[in-house]
């Protein structure tokens, strides 16, 4: 027996070769053998896969080149994708057409062909002759039937490949074609994966807003293996209230962050557009169904009012809210549910007012947080009061609840919490803000929400906010012009007096205009005592104010 491969003419210079079934490996080439069925294969990335191939299978067969073309199935079409000594393949982009040249015949009639002299076949990719090689043997790639691309040697040098190039080069192929698409299908869901977890991210709130007497804190973690549709939101509403947003999409992938995207961008705006958390859910239940596809998605909106402390709150179908008090200790309250969003039409959702006590947390969470193999979800809800017990800041809870109840090698599903305290009312007010006009609402909610401890009458409460708000506009408009600078805040009361001081670091400027410069005038007939005291290193504004006309 020979170890000349049996041949068949096919004209333009190309020749079909078969492998003799009865030729087996000789026992020295099991080593070769070994180079292409190495299981460290299958654990490296596509990219390194296709290249560690290539560099092991010129090695064997003592090529210039070789090179794998790959099936683009929109185009029908074979795309260079990786080449060890022609690298220029894949770098200029060349595809072949099923059909045409060399790959594409092995491609179409899925044989392997040899070209013993380039210059006399039927070559469609330029580089081969530009780059001299002379002879070229290409099998193609299959997987359980179906093609997925091709692969080539050349030689520099004319030469007429036989069985035993034969035989290594189809084996490395048939090693080569389903590590290949497995690796190409991980490298997709790996870019799916990728995708959807920045896109999780980019819809998520950058950064949570600072509402006066409210603390948040958030966290979001994406599954180990796949995102989902976990998000949170934080609404700024009129009036000081602060809305509070936790949902959960039915379903994985990249899909299921899109729509997260749409139920956040509905919800927020329904909000947005004076809605209560419970007609909020309604519409969005609305607009899920409106979709024209099958959407499930669970929701929970909580609109806080700093001022009185209570909580409007409404949940679709969502895990109950834990509470942690001021002293740490923890619980859930069940209530009263909707359906989940897009379930089963439209349903009524059930309002509830709910109290946060000072000091106290509401913190909202994802099924991913707590749902374990054959765990009763009562159970779990147990471990979750376990594990945030003792908070006593919303960051606490978001950190110990994810610490606690989160595997380290991450969790199954997606996870989402969020955790809002009404915040204690502090005995001495200390504030530093930016010398912003827009802060000056804050600096006004904030001296409201200490002056409420004392419960003075409406119109001092007015006046002392009145004569405030003026003082920290005269210090943004006067002190510092286009710098940027700041301006603080201090107030407590001692013996039914409220004394306020307002100080910046700027040096003030003469006011602008003839109508001007009134402010002073107004802080003097709001309050009982007023001193400025001016300096090189800022201005102070000292207010007195008794807290009961009596």
């Amino acid at each position: 027996m020979t170890d000349e491969p049996e041949v068949r003419e096919r004209g333009a210079g190309q020749v079909v070769l078969e492998l003799d079934d009865e030729l087996s490996a000789p026992l020295d080439q099991a080593r070769d053998i070994y180079k292409l069925s190495d299981p460290a294969l299958s654990e490296i990335g596509f990219e390194s896969l296709l290249d560690e191939l290539l560099v092991r299978v010129r090695d064997l067969l003592g090529v210039d080149t070789a090179a794998i073309l790959l099936l683009d199935e929109e185009t029908q079409q074979l795309v260079a994708r990786a080449a060890k000594g022609i690298e220029e393949e894949v770098e200029r982009g060349v595809r072949i057409p099923i059909g045409r040249g060399f790959a594409g015949r092995i491609a179409q009639e899925r044989v392997a062909i040899l070209i013993a002299d380039v210059d006399h076949a039927d070559i469609l990719n330029p580089i081969l002759r530009q780059k001299g090689i002379r002879s070229l043997l290409g099998v193609p790639l299959i997987v359980e039937g179906e093609l997925i691309g091709v692969m080539h040697v050349g030689s520099l040098r004319t030469r007429i490949f036989g069985q035993r190039d034969l035989a290594v080069l189809q084996l490395a192929a048939a090693r080569a074609a389903p590590a290949i698409e497995r690796a190409r299908l991980l490298n997709a869901l790996e870019r799916e994966h990728y995708t959807a977890v920045m896109l999780q991210r980019d819809l998520l709130p950058r950064n949570l807003p600072q509402v006066p007497g409210v603390s948040i804190a958030a966290r979001y973690l994406p599954a180990r293996n796949e995102v989902g549709g976990d998000w949170f939101d934080v609404i700024e509403l009129p009036r000081g209230q602060v809305g509070v947003v936790i949902g959960d999409v039915v379903g994985h992938g990249l899909g299921a962050a899109m729509l997260m995207g749409q139920l956040r961008t509905a919800l927020h705006a329904y909000a947005l557009d004076g809605h209560g958390p419970a007609r909020a859910l309604e519409l969005t239940d609305r607009f899920a169904s409106s979709l024209g596809r099958s959407v499930m998605a669970t929701a929970a909106f909580g609109v806080f009012d700093s001022d009185t402390g209570s909580i409007h709150y409404a949940s679709a179908g969502h895990l109950p809210p834990a509470f942690i008090s001021a002293d740490g200790r923890a619980r859930v309250i069940e209530l009263a549910l909707a359906p989940p969003l897009g379930a089963f039409g439209y349903k009524p959702c059930p309002e509830h007012e709910l109290s946060l006590e000072q000091g106290e947390t509401m913190l909202l969470y994802t099924d991913g947080l707590i749902e374990r193999p054959r765990v009763p979800l009562p159970a779990s809800i147990e471990l979750l009061v376990e594990a945030v017990r003792g908070a006593h800041h919303p960051e606490d809870a978001c950190l110990m609840a994810m610490d606690q109840l989160v595997p380290q090698r991450g969790p199954r599903d997606d996870v989402a919490v969020i955790a809002m305290q009404n915040d204690p009312i502090p005995a001495i007010l200390d504030l530093e803000l930016a010398a912003d006009a827009t802060m000056l609402a804050h600096a006004r909610r904030m001296l409201g929400r200490w002056l409420s401890q004392y419960e003075p009458e409406r119109e001092v409460a007015t006046e002392i906010t009145i004569a405030v708000s003026e003082a920290c506009a005269n210090a943004i408009e006067h002190a510092y012009g286009p710098a940027r600078g700041s301006f603080a805040v201090h107030a407590e009361a001692h013996d039914g007096v409220a004394v306020v001081k307002i100080s910046d670091h700027g040096r003030w400027r003469a006011p602008r205009g003839e109508n001007r410069g009134r402010g002073l005038k107004i802080i003097e007939a709001a309050m009982d005592g007023v001193e400025l005291v001016a300096g090189e290193h800022g201005t102070e504004v000292l207010m007195r104010r008794k807290l009961s006309r009596q």
